[in-house]
């Protein structure tokens, strides 16, 4: 039986720039996160959405953290002027529900937050149904955009990290036009399980 698991998401933009996809005079930009995929990345800065539960099965309680990275947009003008704006997304859509304490823990892992420096913005979306056994073993099923990157982790009794999944927009033809309606890319996946 273990006794802790944490359970870790995080959305990012791997490029160091990502051009807008609004077209004008202008060239417009926003600064991504310029990383590649690990659980390593929480508290630096490089992620879009970052969400963490630590499951404590002995105690039967969970403890979450939800952070948003800060937005930095850059606009080139005709003039050959540049203006920078920054910004932050709001965390309150960044949610842990569900909570059923039966032979270990299920729960739902939910994220809407949208780009703070453009109006009306579409948020990046996912929800994750998480099933932690007392054995250790994991189910994780959910949906989330096909942009930006998703990436989910799991470690157990302060272990090594476990990929539970990842998905690369870059890969999948994914674009930020895909933010626009629901969640559209469906995942389950199993670890540990006999």
């Amino acid at each position: 039986m273990v006794d802790i698991v944490k359970l870790r998401a995080a959305t990012f933009i791997p490029l160091t720039w990502l051009d807008s996809p609004r077209r004008g005079e202008e060239t417009i930009q926003f600064q991504g996160d310029d990383r590649g995929f690990t659980p390593y990345a929480v508290n630096t800065g490089r992620s879009r959405i970052e969400q963490e539960v630590v499951i404590d099965l002995s105690r039967q309680k969970c403890l979450e953290y939800t952070n948003t990275g800060h937005s930095k947009e850059r606009i080139e003008q005709a003039d050959g002027s540049t203006k920078v704006r920054t910004g932050k997304a709001d965390t309150s859509a960044i949610t842990v529900t569900d909570i059923d304490w039966n032979n270990g823990c299920e729960l739902v892992m939910s994220t809407e937050a949208a780009n703070p420096l453009v109006e009306h913005a579409h948020p990046v979306s996912y929800e994750a149904q998480a099933t932690v056994n007392a054995d250790g073993s994991i189910r994780l099923t959910g949906s989330h955009d096909s942009f930006p990157c998703f990436e989910f982790y799991s470690q157990t009794d302060f272990g090594s990290f476990s990929i539970l999944h990842t998905y690369d927009y870059r890969e999948e033809g994914g674009s930020p036009f895909d933010l626009e309606g629901p969640p559209d890319y469906e995942f389950d996946v199993r670890l540990n399980e006999s």
